[in-house]
């Protein structure tokens, strides 16, 4: 009876420690009462947008489909200059359904898609912008942020 306890046990403890390996920040506290992200730091690129170190953006089966650090000023340009991505979404209102950002009235916040390096489709980086210029940005689709140190000023 314990030897099957002991299995699954040992199972889950892999589990969490696969995890631990590909996400070392993971059980950081994030700024700003954001959700944890894999982010370890931001800093202004020479473009003057922050570069987010040691992105990791998965696939829709949870495969790797890029690795590295991801300048985020060309998608900040492209914003504040009103050029929309293709993308139906992009521009588009976000309702912060999971509750991962600060609460604020329906309208507050707009996402904006940002490309990943090499992947077919939209991939699921994002920035959410609010109306005050606070921004937030995500690599796994709003399952985590992280606050950007800088304004974002749609037109």
């Amino acid at each position: 009876m314990k030897k099957a306890k002991t299995i699954p046990t040992l199972l889950v403890l892999a589990l969490l420690a696969w995890i631990a390996l590909e996400n070392p920040n993971l059980l950081e506290p994030a700024p700003d009462g954001a959700t944890p992200s894999s982010v370890r730091t931001t800093e202004a690129s020479g473009a003057g947008g922050p570069v987010i170190r040691d992105v990791v953006v998965r696939d829709l089966d949870g495969r790797v489909a890029w690795r590295g650090d991801m300048d985020l000023g060309p998608a900040i340009a492209r914003i504040e200059r009103g050029e929309p991505d293709p993308h139906r979404n992009d521009g588009s209102t976000f309702q912060n359904r999971e509750g991962r950002l600060p609460s604020k009235p329906r309208g507050y916040y707009r996402e904006f898609v940002v490309r990943t390096p090499g992947m077919r489709g939209v991939g699921p980086q994002r920035l959410v912008v609010g109306r005050e210029g606070d921004a937030w940005y995500t690599s796994d689709h709003y399952r985590s942020f992280v606050r950007l140190n800088i304004e974002v000023r749609p037109p």
